[in-house]
């Protein structure tokens, strides 16, 4: 009897000890180790869809084992539009950059939920680096509304430019658009495209200037220099005493485009 308790009392430490090692071995749940919420916005689009208001928020969130968790709400999206896809793309505010990470995760209505698993690299990336969220849609196809992850928009506007513009106005075929794009760390990106120039004449400086629409303002920032600048996206580092940051935000600037044949300014346009 004594042999058959003793056994019996075996088994049962064996047992415990067995249940013991089980748990101590159980995988502990993943931390979140990184968040990011990322105010989105149709006017951060690149350039922006013309007619659209839309906002939104994206809220991020990478995990221990490297699990991306997103959950995307568009505000007062269009009767008739619906969202058709949603990603990571890497670039600054001022391009339109390729698609690092798909969302495919589940679409209903406004929102894209979903998870998605990274590698390191892509994990430390979003960390990191200059990337954004961008919601497609239908009636978006380039996409409705973005919102960068590594430094909040500030400001933004897409700004038409003509001769009638100019003070005094000046008789020309050509236009332009400045797109211009500020983020929360004080950098500027700034793109100025002109369409329609006259023969023999050629692109030479852009700047900001201040004034209102009436009147012929200094130069308060130069961008461009040569031809060859134009159409490219200048990022500019403002100085840290938040004159300029304070003035793109507040006061009354215009962009002047200037040529060979026009130095004084053959497009303009009003940022406020």
């Amino acid at each position: 009897m004594k042999k058959i308790l003793l056994i019996l009392a075996l088994a049962v430490s064996a047992t415990q000890f067995m249940g013991c090692s089980k748990s101590d071995t159980t995988t502990p749940a993943a931390t979140v180790t990184w968040a990011a919420t990322v105010a989105m916005s149709a006017k951060f689009e690149v350039p922006a869809p013309a007619g659209k208001t839309e906002t939104a928020t994206a809220d991020l969130q990478i995990l221990s084992d490297n699990t991306l968790k997103y959950s995307i709400l568009v505000n007062n999206l269009t009767a008739g539009d619906a969202i058709t896809a949603a990603h990571i793309h890497l670039g600054n505010a001022g391009v339109s950059g390729a698609v690092y990470i798909p969302f495919n995760g589940t679409i209903s209505g406004s929102t894209v939920t979903g998870t998605v698993q990274l590698t390191a690299g892509q994990a430390d990336t979003l960390k990191n680096q200059e990337a954004y969220v961008n919601v497609h849609t239908t009636q978006a196809g380039g996409g409705l509304v973005r919102g960068q992850i590594d430094s909040k928009v500030v400001f933004a506007a897409d700004i038409a430019m003509n001769g009638t513009n100019e003070v005094p106005s000046v008789t020309t075929t050509a236009t332009g658009v400045a797109i211009i794009r500020m983020t929360e760390n004080k950098k500027l990106y700034i793109k100025v495209s002109i369409s329609n120039l006259e023969a023999g004449d050629a692109m030479t400086f852009a700047h900001i200037h201040s004034g209102s629409s009436t009147v012929s303002g200094p130069v308060v920032l130069g961008f461009y220099s040569a031809a060859t600048d134009f159409s490219t996206v200048k990022v500019l580092s403002l100085p840290v005493d938040n004159i300029l940051y304070n003035s793109i935000l507040n006061d009354m600037l215009y962009v002047n485009a200037h040529s060979t044949a026009r130095g004084s300014g053959i497009v303009r346009g009003q940022i406020r």
